[in-house]
């Protein structure tokens, strides 16, 4: 059977017929659909040559004449291993090749996707692949989804290559996050709430909690919120929410700090 007729299409057909055809009839039998795995493989046998227009040309040629391949030979005073290893020793070359090649993709999600953990569909060579992405994935995490990559081009017996994903996590200008998976935040007070303390609103990737300032914090102190950083993408132990106070405290004459003091001691007392 020719590629063409394995890819029903006519000899004559356009390289964008070819395309369409293949396209149709990779998702038709795609083994993640029900369909035959050894069908799709040698859809995708005939899409590799005839889908090329230089592998298509010599194809064609070797279809016509299976000698055609060894051009003008002339005289046999040439170097005939040469005219043999270009006939034969790509095609075997070709087949020590023990499986498909490996595709390579780069995959951008959002912060919020990469703290919540998220499932990610895209197309790959005409098919759909998805990928499941835990809670804590990073940028430049790299994953091998097998058997998801290209098939072999010229023996559809051998396994398919693997797809290889790089994560690319956009980045949040509210969140920092540190080596040890810590989660930095800034909040900003007024001098009298810093000196005073306070309770605040802080927004985290997971809601709203209240972080409680003690009286007297000084500005630049980080408080520590445990467990509720960035998760491990191994082990999902989180990291704690660090958040530094912002605040300055004005110039105060001695009647102003005394008056302060009053307040202070008369919310003690």
């Amino acid at each position: 059977m020719s590629h063409y007729t394995t890819l029903g299409v006519d000899k004559t057909a356009t390289q964008s017929e070819i395309k369409k055809a293949y396209r149709k009839l990779s998702m038709q039998h795609h083994p993640d659909k029900g369909g035959d795995g050894n069908r799709f493989k040698e859809i995708a046998d005939a899409y590799a040559v005839v889908g090329d227009e230089s592998k298509r040309q010599q194809y064609d040629a070797m279809q016509e004449n299976p000698f055609s391949a060894f051009g003008n030979m002339g005289g046999m005073d040439g170097n005939f291993s040469d005219v043999f290893n270009q006939f034969f020793g790509g095609q075997f070359n070709r087949q020590q090749q023990t499986r498909g090649s490996d595709i390579r993709v780069d995959m951008h999600i959002t912060f919020e996707e990469a703290f919540h953990g998220c499932s990610k569909t895209f197309q790959v060579n005409g098919y759909e692949s998805t990928i499941n992405l835990k809670r804590g994935g990073k940028s430049g995490q790299k994953f091998r989804m097998a058997g998801k990559g290209a098939p072999h081009p010229y023996n559809s017996t051998l396994p398919p290559g693997d797809l290889l994903v790089t994560i690319h996590v956009n980045l949040n200008s509210d969140y920092i996050i540190d080596q040890d998976n810590n989660i930095w935040v800034e909040v900003s007070l007024p001098w009298y709430e810093i000196m005073s303390g306070t309770k605040v609103t802080i927004q985290t990737l997971e809601g709203a909690i209240t972080l409680n300032v003690p009286e007297n914090t000084m500005p630049g102190k980080v408080l520590r919120v445990r467990e509720k950083g960035w998760p491990n993408y191994n082990t999902q132990i989180r990291g704690s929410l660090l958040c530094k106070i912002n605040g300055s405290y004005p110039e105060l004459n001695e009647t102003q700090l005394e008056y302060i003091k009053k307040v202070h001691d008369n919310r003690n007392g």
